[in-house]
C-alpha cells in the first residue's frame, strides 16, 4: 500500500529526498506570510503596543520593518549559494562549523517545538468564544486546540503543495477583509479631516510609555519570514526564488502592518489609543463597528480564527523540513527522517511537532489560561528565534569571508549582518532585563535551562559532531 508509512532506504539507494522542483515562488513566498500571520500579529500584538507608545504603533511597525529586512538579507545572501532545507541549521553549519550548528539545531528544536502550540492554544480559545457568541454552544477551548492540531495534520500529510494552497487560500481571504476594512475607515476618517502623519512621529507616545519595547513588540511580528529556506530543497531555481521569496514576503507583509497599524490607530482614534485600545480585547472588532457592521465584525472574527490556523500550518510544513534535515545529519532520532513513499513529504518529524503541540500547548494552557500560554510561548519562541537570527547574522560574515572570498561584500556580508547582530543583541538584552509579569518571567530559567542541557548533550556529540557532519 503506498500510503504505509516506511523506513526510508540508505542514502545509497536514492529514495530518501524531498521531491525536488515541486514548488514555485509563490508557494515560497506564501509559507513565510503565512508564519508571520499579518492579521492576527495586527490585531493582537497592537494591543499591549498601545499601552507603551499610545498612538505611534505605525512608528514601530515601520522601523521594525527596516530592523527586519536586515536580517532578511542574511538568509537571502545564504540561500543564494546554499539552499537547504536545514535553513538556519545548514547556514550556521556551513559558516560557523558544527558546534554551532548543532546549537542552531537546539535552539531551531525549541523554537519550532513552542511555534505549533502557540498558533494553536490561542485560536481554540477565540473558537470557543466566537462559538459560544453566534451559536450559543459552550465548547471548551481544548476541544478546538486538539481539532485545529488534528486538521492541521491531515492536510500536512496530503503534502506541502497541497499544505500551502490552503495556505494561500487563507492568505488571500484575510488579506482581503483587512484591506477592505482599511479602505472603509481610511475613506471616512479622511473625509471628516482626520488622516495625519502623527502616528509616524515620537510626539504621542505617553510620558510613561517606553517606546524601546513598543518597538521590540512590532520586530517580533516579523519573526517566520525566513520560513521559505527551509523549502529550498522543493523549490525550483532555489539559488534564485528562494532570496526573492524571503524579500518578497517581507515587502508584502511590512507594507501590510504599517498599513493596518495606521488604520487601527486613526481607526480607533488617536487620542483614544493609551485609554481605549490599550484595553479593548478586540480593537479591530470595535473600530469595524464603528465603521461597518456586524457582517464585517464577523469577517473580522473569522480573519483572526484563520490567520493563526494558517500560520500553525506554515509552522508544521517549515518545522518539519528543518527538523528533516538536522535527522539526516544523524543529529535526531532515524524515524525523524522518515518519508511518505509516494508523497515524500518528511511525515516522521510532521508526526512529532503534532504530538509535542498536544503534549505542551495543552498542559499549559490548563495550567495558565489559553491568554496567558499564549503570551508565554509566542515570547518563549521570539527570545529563540532571535537567538537564531544573531547565529545567522555572526555565520553570513565568516561564510563569505572565508568560503566565498571572490562574492565578499563589504555592506552585503560585513555592515548588515554586523548591525543586525548588534540590534539582535540590544533586543535580547531589553528582553532579559525588562521585568516582567507571571509568567513571562519564568521564560529566562526555560531558555537557561535548555542552552545549559544543549551544551550538555553538546559535550557528549562531541566526537560525532566533528566526524559525522562533513
Amino acid at each position: 500500500m503506498s500510503d504505509v508509512l516506511v523506513q526510508p532506504p540508505t542514502e545509497g539507494e536514492g529514495a530518501s529526498a524531498l521531491r525536488q522542483n515541486t514548488l514555485g515562488l509563490r508557494h515560497a513566498i506564501v509559507i513565510s506570510v503565512a508564519v508571520m500571520s499579518p492579521a492576527a500579529s495586527v490585531f493582537f500584538n497592537t494591543i499591549p503596543q498601545a499601552g507603551l507608545v499610545g498612538a505611534a504603533i505605525p512608528l514601530c511597525y515601520l522601523v521594525g520593518f527596516v530592523i527586519a529586512l536586515l536580517v532578511a538579507n542574511q538568509y537571502s545572501e545564504f540561500s543564494r549559494e546554499i539552499p537547504s532545507s536545514g535553513s538556519a541549521y545548514t547556514f550556521v553549519l556551513e559558516g560557523l562549523g558544527p558546534i554551532p550548528g548543532f546549537l542552531t539545531a537546539w535552539v531551531g528544536l525549541a523554537a519550532v517545538v513552542t511555534g505549533v502550540p502557540y498558533s494553536f492554544v490561542l485560536l481554540g480559545a477565540n473558537l470557543q468564544t466566537l462559538v459560544l457568541r453566534w451559536f450559543g454552544l459552550n465548547l471548551h477551548w481544548s476541544f478546538w486546540f486538539v481539532l485545529a492540531i488534528g486538521l492541521a495534520f491531515a492536510i500536512c500529510y496530503l503534502g506541502v503543495r497541497q499544505s500551502l494552497n490552503v495556505d494561500l487560500a487563507f492568505l488571500v481571504f484575510e488579506i482581503g477583509v483587512c484591506l477592505i476594512l482599511a479602505a472603509i475607515v481610511l475613506f471616512h476618517v479622511g473625509q471628516q479631516g482626520g488622516l495625519s502623519l502623527v502616528p509616524f512621529t515620537l510626539q504621542t507616545v505617553p510620558a510613561n510609555g517606553d517606546i524601546t519595547a513598543g518597538l521590540i513588540l512590532a520586530t517580533l511580528s516579523y519573526i517566520g519570514f525566513e520560513t521559505a529556506a527551509a523549502l529550498g530543497e522543493e523549490t525550483r531555481d532555489p539559488h534564485r526564488n528562494i532570496p526573492h521569496a524571503v524579500f518578497g514576503s517581507m515587502l508584502v507583509v511590512g507594507l501590510f502592518y504599517v498599513l493596518m497599524a495606521y488604520v487601527g490607530t486613526i481607526g480607533y482614534g488617536i487620542p483614544h489609543m493609551v485609554n481605549g485600545f490599550a484595553n479593548d480585547p478586540a480593537p479591530f472588532d470595535t473600530i469595524g463597528r464603528l465603521y461597518g457592521g456586524p457582517i464585517l465584525i464577523v469577517l473580522i472574527d473569522i480573519v483572526g480564527v484563520l490567520s493563526f490556523f494558517s500560520a500553525a500550518l506554515a509552522i508544521i510544513n517549515g518545522g518539519a523540513r528543518i527538523l528533516y534535515a538536522v535527522g539526516r545529519d544523524g543529529l535526531l532520532p532515524r524515524w525523524s527522517t522518515w518519508l511518505h513513499p509516494r508523497r515524500q513529504n518528511p511525515i516522521g518529524t510532521v508526526i512529532m511537532l503534532c504530538t509535542l503541540g498536544l503534549v505542551i500547548g495543552l498542559p499549559l494552557g490548563f495550567l495558565f489560561t489559553p491568554i496567558q500560554a499564549f503570551g508565554f510561548l509566542g515570547t518563549l519562541d521570539a527570545a529563540l528565534v532571535l537567538i537564531i537570527y544573531g547565529l545567522v547574522s555572526v555565520a553570513s560574515i565568516l561564510f563569505f569571508w572565508r568560503k566565498r572570498r571572490a562574492r565578499f561584500n563589504v555592506f552585503l556580508h560585513a555592515l548588515l549582518p554586523g548591525l543586525a547582530t548588534l540590534i539582535i543583541a540590544g533586543i535580547l538584552a531589553a528582553v532579559f532585563i525588562s521585568p516582567s509579569p507571571w509568567p513571562l518571567n519564568l521564560i529566562p530559567f526555560v531558555l537557561g535551562a535548555w542552552l545549559i542541557l544543549g551544551f550538555v548533550l553538546l559535550f557528549v556529540l562531541r566526537k560525532k559532531l566533528t566526524t559525522q557532519i562533513v
